[in-house]
């Protein structure tokens, strides 16, 4: 087992989930279903001791409990007319924007190649784009189609689903397509300069388990930068799969009711959390502009360094608001 997954085993899994269904499901369903599903996670992750079966038991003990939440929010109180109708907004335009961003993406690698291009070739480049594309046009969606007004739990619940499954999209896209996406898209360049023959692939055209081979292999044989390259690679899809979660979080706790002020603010923490995850990378592998601050923090720590700024962001403003709301209450003549 390598020592990154060894500290990757050291985290409790399931805490913050318990927190998200404490506020979604009722008493009972949080007693009877989720916590005993989050104690079966914790024991069987615990007495994981190799990569493979680990990852396999976290990934769907998480499943497991994100499903129980999903039926617990599909059985909540539906919202007004007026909120049904910013959510299918909020929808429409998520879902436009990010057919944008994907396309926007897609532009500087395809400016790179001449002549015609095939099928394998452009579908190749989606997956790529979509990891990104995905929480920004979430994020985006949010900041147009929820402005103007304040909504009820309903609404909110409504859309924590919604980010839900754009992790979740975000996820199988970043394990799964997006590996084999690349490796297609490469081998059709190749082809079109005329070269033929197997490509080795890079980090980003590896599976998860070739990560963890390579970054094994690598400490073996000395190569810290290298090792460390694969295993940020590795955790990178992880954290950057939840970003819709934590962007979505924000944007609800820090923005006001303007569109304009929404806008900017999503504008602002896309912008924020792409730097970040470049911060993330210098300090714990290697930066050309800053190569002293390399090692600074595990990989593991500046891989999730993004989704961590956020999430304490986020849990800041909304302890400030509540802070000032039970001041105001006091302080109020009886």
């Amino acid at each position: 087992m390598s020592s990154w997954f060894a500290g990757f085993r050291e985290m409790i899994p399931g805490r913050t989930l318990h927190r998200l269904a404490a506020r979604i499901c009722s008493d009972k369903t949080l007693e009877r279903v989720v916590e005993p599903a989050i104690a079966d996670l914790q024991k069987e992750y615990a007495a994981a001791t190799q990569f493979p079966r680990g990852a396999w038991i976290l990934l769907s003990g998480y499943f497991a409990i994100v499903t129980v939440m999903t039926i617990c929010v599909s059985r909540a109180p539906l919202p007004s007319g007026d909120e049904q109708r910013a959510i299918v907004k909020t929808l429409a335009w998520s879902v436009a924007m990010m057919i944008a961003v994907t396309a926007l993406l897609m532009l500087p690698p395809l400016s790179l190649v001449e002549g015609e291009r095939s099928s394998i070739f452009l579908a190749g480049l989606v997956p790529q784009a979509l990891p990104l594309a995905i929480p920004i046009g979430l994020t985006f969606g949010i900041a147009f189609g929820m402005s103007g007004r304040q909504f009820s739990r309903a609404t909110k619940r409504i859309v924590f689903l919604l980010s839900l499954v754009a992790s979740l999209g975000s996820f199988v896209t970043l394990v799964w397509a997006m590996p084999v996406g690349n490796q297609a898209y490469r081998e059709s360049v190749a082809r079109a300069a005329g070269i033929s023959g197997p490509l080795i692939k890079g980090a980003s055209e590896m599976s998860l388990a070739e990560l963890d081979r390579e970054a094994t292999i690598a400490a073996a044989a000395g190569n810290t930068r290298q090792a460390d390259q694969y295993a940020w690679s590795f955790h990178l899809r992880f954290a950057l799969s939840t970003a819709s979660i934590v962007l979505a979080a924000f944007l609800f706790a820090a923005a006001g009711s303007g569109v304009a002020l929404r806008a900017l603010l999503a504008f602002a923490a896309c912008f924020a959390y792409w730097v970040l995850i470049f911060v993330g990378e210098g300090l714990a592998v290697y930066s050309p502009v800053a190569p002293g601050f390399a090692g600074t923090i595990p990989v593991f720590a500046g891989a999730w360094l993004p989704n961590v700024v956020f999430a304490v962001s986020t849990i800041l403003i909304v302890s400030s608001r509540s802070s000032r709301l039970r001041g105001s209450v006091v302080e109020a003549p009886h």
